[in-house]
């Protein structure tokens, strides 16, 4: 090839940069517009799409060699090759063939790579058994990749939670906490004499979803975000005792009054022109999640088992009230601490606070601390106690009108299209939910992967419900194809969202390539039966196949040489030797 001077060099690469570009993004427009392709669609692409790397890498290999050329007659020219001398400082000696696809500008690779993503992530499909009803969206720094029914809504299981962490994250902010409060009145408290207090304890609830007892929080197998009730009882009785007092003749009474008292549960509530229910009675039974209250003690359970391992969760003892249980508790507390209580303990509403006095308060982490229990542990209750805030931060904390606001919150605040969406609770149970992969990709994206959101989810391999997910570049992908381009190994971390139902699974997620590439993803899958399938079981802490395949092909991206492959690389400097016709048997070729 034959260049005339830089500028008609410059104006020759501009123009097979574009025609690259414009030859990649082609068939992905065309996929886009058509719907899921067809087998000739997808022929067509794939014959395209490897006409499309030859020429760029041909082209690729065209460039650094004219470019290696040019330098080597530079090098050669300031040299004098028959000079032994002592060797220098290092300088920057070439180490990679010529003729090698390492050599590719970035400018040119990028097409190359974009298109292999796709191709890599397109060969999720080829798992047996994919239902029809299956949504998809991958974006990479933000430009859509893949979309495949990504605008369709479908039953999005536990992915619901990422809506709820991004509505509470965005109204209450990642700071915001929980402070449940006891009380006696400052009348009783100023009337008290000989070490009695004539009046109730009121305690307060303000929805706290983490409020725990020791024995109760340390069963988990990992450290769990919580609020110490057991501290809220030290108060109380240092409280009492610094005034004198050891008797209290009354009654610890809960005040629940935050949130509704009736909605204990959504097994009941039926959701127009549906005849079933917002959720399954056996998710009540199972304890898939728990009594809610705006006092909520370990979860709503009055006895559980030792361990808090996924199969001992149906021997947790549900609260018929959870309010009054959190002041039972409190007052077998309080008596422990030498503080006699005469009357039993019962529900309440206390006074007004400019009648109160308070004894002591207890504050939960920030919220973007319980956010990540939620989200990393699949937290049903938490989940269900967010939404409930959400609600009573604008029109009120009933269920309906919690699910109305989310709608709300998500156009208004965060301009996200709900055309389509169903909210129904804040948890996913419910089969009543629909949502867009594309909706749950945009939340991900919008947040950032240093955001509360992304980094609260489980770390696969590392953390929470994804803990034992074990997801591996297939072999053919762990070293160079026959074009010189790999997938990495997954060895970066992937944040991600799982979701099961008899009839669901769903991934979403988010993970950082090792050339600073941001992939966000979102699949849902809907089918009867989905998970009996063996393709698509999935066991606790762990992954389906599918889940697998989607988290290995984005995290094994980039598809091509790493941009911290540099074109050269510094080694210690050789001085020329004279040949002299003698084989010294030393190989420096690399």
């Amino acid at each position: 090839m034959r260049v005339e001077g830089p500028g008609t060099w410059r104006s020759w690469m501009s123009s097979m940069n574009r025609a690259a570009t414009m030859s990649m993004r082609r068939p992905y427009r065309d996929t886009v517009a058509a719907g899921q392709p067809g087998p000739e669609r997808r022929a067509a692409y794939d014959g395209g799409v490897r006409r499309i790397l030859v020429s760029i890498l041909l082209a690729a290999l065209a460039t650094t060699a004219i470019g290696s050329y040019i330098q080597a007659r530079r090098i050669n020219a300031d040299s004098d090759p028959g000079w032994v001398a002592d060797a220098g400082p290092p300088e920057m000696v070439v180490s990679t063939p010529l003729l090698n696809v390492r050599r590719t500008p970035s400018w040119l690779s990028g097409p190359v790579t974009e298109a292999r993503l796709f191709e890599r992530l397109s060969g999720v499909d080829e798992l047996p058994g994919v239902p029809p009803q299956t949504c998809r969206a991958v974006y990479r720094n933000g430009e859509l990749v893949m979309s495949e029914q990504a605008e369709v809504p479908l039953v999005p299981s536990s992915l619901m939670k990422i809506v709820t962490a991004a509505v509470i994250l965005e109204t209450a902010g990642p700071e915001a906490t929980f402070t449940t409060e006891a009380f006696v009145r400052t009348a009783d408290l100023s009337a008290a004499a000989g070490g009695v207090l004539a009046g109730d304890v009121y305690l307060v609830g303000r929805g706290d979803p983490v409020l725990s007892t020791l024995s109760y929080i340390r069963r988990f197998p990992e450290p769990m975000v919580h609020t110490d009730f057991t501290d809220l009882s030290v108060q109380a009785v240092a409280s009492l005792r610094d005034r004198g007092i050891s008797v209290v003749e009354g009654s610890v009474l809960a005040d629940e009054s935050r949130f509704p008292e009736a909605e204990r549960d959504y097994s009941g509530q039926i959701v127009q022109p549906s005849s079933q229910p917002i959720w399954k009675q056996s998710y009540v039974n199972s304890n898939q999640v728990g009594p809610l209250s705006a006092l909520l003690l370990n979860d709503g359970y009055v006895s559980f088992p030792a361990s808090a391992d996924y199969a001992s969760r149906r021997e947790n003892v549900r609260a018929v009230d959870p309010a009054l249980h959190a002041a039972q508790v409190l007052d077998g507390l309080m008596e422990a601490r030498t503080i006699r209580i005469s009357g039993e303990a019962a529900k309440g509403t206390a006074p007004p606070l400019s009648e109160l006095h308070s004894l002591g308060s207890v504050e939960s982490p920030p919220m973007s601390e319980i956010v990540a229990r939620m989200l990393r542990y699949s937290d049903n209750t938490t989940a269900e106690m967010l939404l409930k805030d959400i609600g009573r931060r604008f029109s009120g904390s009933a269920r309906a009108e919690a699910v109305t606001d989310v709608h709300d919150v998500l156009e208004r605040l965060l301009g996200v299209s709900t055309t389509g969406i169903v909210i129904a609770d804040g948890s996913g149970l419910s089969l009543h939910n629909r949502l867009t992969c594309d909706l749950i990709a945009k939340l991900l994206l919008r947040a950032g992967p240093d955001s509360p959101l992304v980094s609260g989810l489980a770390v696969v391999g590392e953390s929470g419900t994804l803990r034992e997910c074990e997801a591996e570049q297939p072999s053919d992908e762990a070293v160079a194809d026959s074009s010189g381009l790999t997938g990495g190994a997954v060895d970066q971390p992937v944040w991600a969202k799982t979701g099961t139902l008899n009839d669901v699974s769903a991934l979403a997620g988010v993970t950082v390539a090792r050339n600073g590439d941001v992939l966000t993803f979102a699949l849902i899958s809907n089918r009867d039966g989905l998970i009996f399938d063996p393709a698509w079981q999935r066991q606790a802490l762990s992954c389906n196949a599918f889940q697998e395949d989607l988290i290995a092909a984005a995290a094994g991206h980039p598809y091509g040489p790493s941009s911290a492959d540099a074109l050269l690389h510094p080694q210690p400097a050789r001085a020329p030797v004279v040949d002299t016709g003698t084989d010294t048997g030393t190989d420096t070729g690399q």
